[in-house]
């Protein structure tokens, strides 16, 4: 199995259980778990096979301009400068038939596998894949973004790509992967103006109907750009944030658009679904269900990340209230915590807000922070786990010493999704954060708070 697929879409991949005994023993062991707990691998084909490359003549040219808005997310060293061919990269690449050991029938055989996942532009710098895809800053800073990888001809020469096809993630905007809920999807800003590309049209709200005809395009198992319609949406709950669809996809096609066949609008993400291989007389062959059978594939709704993109054009400004030199005891293990009041004095219908606090701690990773806005409303910000572990929980905590730490919930920091609640609300009053030590034995001070709130102008 090639590293770059192990990099990120192996975590939302199921594998059926003869396939497994192909696997490596390693992989297995390092394997994250999908929702639900099972590792997922890579194809699922309900009925007939519907996937075809982009040149094919069943792919009218509609779809194929959705495709040149589509991506397949690389490892960034996995592109290097191509001397052979100028302002190219080369791209590191496994022939799929030899990557996954498939039977010799299976197609798509001697194409290249080289991305990890898919993604599509929402806007002119804006890309949205899944959020197990993009999990982490360094999952952001580690991957790069490649356009139109796909074949245009049958003799399209994919082992280098045009650099300016070629696009950075600068920051994550919004990421979701959520084990209860399963939502699951990722918002990042690219490092410049995808400017020869459209946007693509999504869904903002309601919900998709049973039935609905579909239209997926993306990289299953990094494989050049396919187009799979002929799907349907199989079960369309509107408590769930995602629906199930018969969709023809492979494990790279996680973060790939769903859409609407009849209205080319995105309806959501692929984001995980049925096994897939099956290990058959020596060889791997695609696990083939009917069109009503087996579980079908999740997809997450496109309202679910659409709130994020929500625009306002107004003008706005950023004003920041500092607290410094607090010292305050944070008690131990103690759910009330400590509460600090901020005054603040802008006026202004709130656009975003920002809050860093700084702790002197023995064990950082206890500490829990929410934020109370003067009319009352409180959203949990979150802990400060996932953001220092330089002290070891197996340490003695008499003799642990303190952590002085910083971290920023929200704006130019950790996005949080409650945080949008209090968009429009005005930012003048009286704020509460509340910084809570949530395990015994270690102690520590809430050292500073910095609020800052980015306003509309009038």
């Amino acid at each position: 199995m090639p590293a770059r697929m192990l990099f990120a879409e192996r975590t939302n991949r199921a594998i059926g259980f003869v396939s497994t005994i192909l696997l490596t023993s390693s992989w297995l062991a390092s394997a994250p778990k999908a929702v639900g707990g099972t590792p997922r691998a890579e194809v699922i084909i309900y009925g007939e096979d519907n996937r075809l490359d982009l040149f094919d003549a069943k792919v009218p040219d509609a779809w194929r301009k959705l495709a040149g808005s589509t991506a397949v997310l690389m490892k960034s060293s996995d592109l290097t400068p191509d001397n052979s061919r100028a302002n190219h990269l080369k791209v590191q690449s496994e022939r799929f038939g030899d990557a996954f050991e498939l039977c010799p029938n299976e197609p798509f055989l001697e194409q290249p596998s080289a991305g990890f996942c898919s993604g599509f532009l929402v806007g002119a710098d804006i890309l949205v894949t899944a959020g197990h895809c993009i999990d982490s800053q360094t999952r952001c800073d580690t991957t790069s973004f490649v356009f139109d990888y796909g074949y245009l001809d049958a003799q399209t020469d994919l082992s280098s790509v045009p650099a300016s096809n070629v696009f950075q993630c600068k920051s994550i905007i919004a990421q979701e992967h959520d084990d209860v809920s399963q939502s699951d999807f990722a918002i990042v800003k690219l490092d410049r103006p995808a400017i020869e590309r459209t946007p693509l049209k999504y869904k903002k709200d309601g919900i998709v109907s049973t039935g609905t005809n579909l239209l997926v395009i993306g990289h299953p198992s990094g494989l050049p750009t396919k187009v799979a319609a002929g799907a349907t949406v199989r079960k369309s709950n509107a408590a769930e944030p995602f629906f199930v669809a018969n969709l023809d996809t492979f494990g790279g096609n996680s973060g790939s658009a769903v859409f609407n066949a009849d209205t080319e609008e995105v309806e959501g993400i692929l984001v995980r679904g049925e096994s897939d291989f099956q290990f058959v007389g020596g060889c791997t062959k695609s696990n083939i269900c009917t069109q009503d059978a087996c579980r079908g594939e999740d997809v997450t709704r496109a309202p679910i990340f659409a709130d994020y993109l929500e625009v306002d054009d107004r003008p706005t400004k950023v004003a920041i209230l500092n607290v410094d030199g607090l010292n305050a005891a944070i008690p131990d293990n103690d759910s009330s915590g400590i509460a600090q009041t901020l005054n603040f004095q802008h006026d202004g219908e709130i656009a975003a807000i920002g809050i860093k606090i700084k702790v002197e701690h023995s064990y950082p990773g206890d500490i829990s922070v929410s934020l109370r806005h003067p009319d009352g409303t409180e959203i949990e910000l979150g802990t400060l786990a996932k953001s220092s572990m330089a002290a070891k929980k197996d340490e003695d905590p008499r003799t642990r010493p303190p952590v002085v730490m910083e971290h920023t919930f929200g704006l130019d920091g950790t996005p949080v999704k409650g945080l949008r609640q209090l968009r429009k609300r005005q930012a003048k009053g009286s704020w509460e954060v509340i910084v809570t030590d949530i395990a015994s034995s270690d102690t520590g001070t809430l050292q500073s708070i910095e609020l800052k709130v980015k306003t509309y102008l009038p």
